[in-house]
C-alpha cells in the first residue's frame, strides 16, 4: 500500500443535523446513494418523418414467395430461429428463386439462393441472438383518438435532482428511404426500434418488408421493420389500418416490439 491517507468514514451516528425547520437538508450529490443519481447524459431518438409506403408492381407476396422456397429449407429456418416470431419473403428483380428471412428467439436467419455444383440451393445463415434476454413491448396506437399504450420506464433519481439531461437527436446512418420507412411508425415504435444503437451505431442494417390489402373498408398494411448491428437486434411487426376517407395520421397501428442482444462469438 502508499502511504496515502484514507479519509475518514463517519460512523453509524454522524448524521446530517437538522435544519431550522426540523428537516433534514437534501443530501449532497457526493452523499446520495449512487444508484438513485441521474444516470448520464442520453441520447434522443430522432423521430422521423413519414415517407409512405410505396405500393404496386405484380412480385409475389411473401406467403407466395415463403412456399417457393420449398419444406426443408422452411424447416431450417425454423430450426435457427427457434419459435418464428416474425418472417417476410421476396423476390428480387431478375431472380427466378426468392430470399427468405425469419426472426426467432435463437437468430435472426436468412435464406440466400445460390448454386453449388451445378445445383440450385439455399444457404443458410444465422446471427445468434440470446433468447434468454429477449425484450418484447406491444404498443397500440389509434390516431383517430389520439391515444397509445405502451410499456412505460421510470428511473429514480436523487433528492431534489433534476431529470437527466438528454443529449441531441442523434440520427442512424441508414439510407433516406430507409429513414423513410422508419418514419412511418408511431413515435413509440421509432423509439424502441432506435435506443439500443444511439450510442453505437456502427454498421447498422435495416431491412423491412410492407404488404398491402385493400377491401370496400379501406386499406390494410402489413409491415415488418429490423434493425441489426454487433450488438442488439430490434425487430417491429405489425398491422396499419386505415379506414376508408381516413387520413394516414389517423390510422391505427398495432405493433409487436423486440429487442435483443446479439451472443459474441456467433
Amino acid at each position: 500500500m502508499t502511504g496515502q491517507q484514507l479519509p475518514e468514514r463517519p460512523g453509524r451516528g454522524d448524521r446530517p443535523a437538522p435544519s431550522s425547520s426540523g428537516r433534514l437538508p437534501a443530501p449532497r450529490a457526493a452523499d446520495a446513494d449512487p444508484a438513485r443519481l441521474p444516470a448520464p447524459a442520453e441520447p434522443a431518438a430522432p423521430i422521423h418523418q413519414p415517407g409512405g409506403f410505396p405500393t404496386g408492381g405484380s412480385a409475389p407476396n411473401r406467403s407466395r414467395c415463403w412456399d417457393m422456397l420449398g419444406p426443408r429449407t422452411r424447416e431450417r429456418l425454423a430450426e435457427k430461429a427457434g419459435t418464428v416470431l416474425a418472417w417476410w419473403a421476396w423476390l428480387d428483380p431478375g431472380e427466378e428463386r426468392p430470399t427468405a428471412t425469419a426472426f426467432g428467439p435463437l437468430g435472426l436467419c436468412r435464406a440466400a439462393p445460390t448454386t453449388r455444383h451445378g445445383r440450385p440451393v439455399y444457404l443458410v445463415e444465422r446471427l445468434r441472438l440470446d433468447a434468454e434476454a429477449l425484450v418484447n413491448e406491444t404498443f397500440t396506437v389509434d390516431g383517430s383518438a389520439r391515444r397509445s399504450r405502451g410499456v412505460a420506464r421510470f428511473r429514480r433519481h436523487a433528492w431534489d435532482a433534476s431529470p437527466p439531461p438528454v443529449r441531441p437527436p442523434t440520427t442512424l446512418d441508414l439510407h433516406p428511404r430507409q429513414l423513410g420507412v422508419l418514419g412511418n411508425y408511431p413515435a413509440e415504435v421509432q423509439e424502441f426500434l432506435q435506443r439500443p444503437f444511439l450510442g453505437d451505431d456502427r454498421d447498422v442494417a435495416a431491412d423491412y418488408y410492407y404488404e398491402e390489402s385493400r377491401d370496400f373498408t379501406g386499406q390494410r398494411l402489413y409491415t415488418i421493420f429490423c434493425l441489426s448491428a454487433d450488438r442488439t437486434v430490434t425487430l417491429a411487426t405489425g398491422t396499419r389500418t386505415l379506414p376508408r376517407g381516413r387520413s394516414e395520421e389517423r390510422a391505427k397501428w398495432e405493433v409487436e416490439c423486440y429487442r435483443v442482444p446479439v451472443l459474441r462469438g456467433s
